[in-house]
């Protein structure tokens, strides 16, 4: 199966499976855009033609078809992103021993402060 067929059936199966996160609505091939892959995990920018939402969704190819991962970055997060090494265990016991250790406002660390109560 060469590289269009495999996309045009992904995105066929996605979009038979697979429904706006916010409305509901069924999207249509036209609403799917790859906009990234790999060997096994592919990015698509999908839009609601009904709402208006944007979103990034994954799907990870494995043996036997793809599982869609749903994802609440905007494409320009993917962009930014998309080239980084994974997270891994030493960074998660890093930020663990950091919030341990934090004793402070966690506005302080946000890029927009939460609200005053």
């Amino acid at each position: 199966m060469d590289s269009n067929s495999t996309s045009r059936a992904l995105i066929r199966e996605i979009v038979a499976h697979v429904r706006c996160a916010v409305c509901g609505h069924h999207f249509a091939a036209s609403d799917v855009r790859v906009v990234g892959r790999t060997e096994q995990v592919w990015a698509m920018h999908i839009n609601c033609r009904e709402c208006r939402t944007q979103a990034l969704l994954f799907a990870v190819i494995k043996e036997g078809g793809a599982e869609p991962i749903y994802t609440d970055l905007a494409p320009d997060e993917w962009e930014r992103v998309k080239d980084r090494p994974p997270i891994s265990t030493d960074d998660v016991i890093a930020v663990h021993q950091y919030m341990q250790s934090y004793d402070g406002d966690f506005s302080e660390i946000m890029d927009e402060p939460l609200p005053e109560e």
